[in-house]
C-alpha cells in the first residue's frame, strides 16, 4: 500500500479505535458489530476529504479555463466597446469557450470508491481483531 493509503488507514482506524478506548476507560463497552458501522462512517469522511477537489463545482481545469477567459473578455472589452455597448456576454463567452474542460467532477466518484476501498477492508479487518483483543461484547 502506497504511504497516502496508510495515512489514509491510519486514520480510519484511529477513529475506530476511540470507542474501545472509551471501553476501557470505563464506558459502555462497544459492539463488536459496531466495526462495520465505525468503519464505514470513518473511511466515507476520509474519501470525501480527500476527493473534495474532485468532487466540488468550479474546480479542476474548466474552473481555471473559465477564470481566465472571463479576465480577458473583461479587460479586452471583447463584449463591450468603450463607449458603453455591449453585444454579448464574458460569462457565456467564457462558459462556451472552456466547454471542452472537465470540471473535474467526472473524478469524483472514482476517487472516492478508492480511497474507500483502500480504507474499508482493512480497518474492518483490524477492528475486529482488536475488539476481540479489548474484550468487547457481541451482540
Amino acid at each position: 500500500m502506497a504511504a497516502g493509503g496508510a495515512s489514509l488507514l491510519a486514520a480510519a482506524v484511529v477513529i475506530v479505535f476511540s470507542m474501545l478506548i472509551t471501553s476501557s476507560l470505563g464506558g459502555p463497552r462497544p459492539l463488536c458489530s459496531d466495526c462495520e458501522t465505525q468503519c464505514r462512517t470513518s473511511c466515507e469522511a476520509e474519501a470525501k476529504t480527500r476527493c473534495s477537489g474532485y468532487c466540488s463545482r468550479g474546480g479542476g481545469a474548466r474552473g481555471g479555463c473559465t477564470k481566465y477567459v472571463l479576465d480577458e473578455c473583461n479587460v479586452k472589452g471583447t463584449c463591450c466597446s468603450s463607449n458603453g455597448t455591449c453585444t454579448c456576454d464574458c460569462n457565456a463567452v467564457a462558459e462556451r469557450g472552456c466547454m471542452h474542460f472537465s470540471d473535474g467532477t467526472l473524478q469524483c466518484g472514482p476517487c472516492t470508491r478508492s480511497i474507500f476501498d483502500q480504507c474499508y477492508p482493512t480497518c474492518k479487518k483490524d477492528c475486529n481483531n482488536n475488539c476481540k483483543k479489548k474484550g468487547c461484547r457481541h451482540a
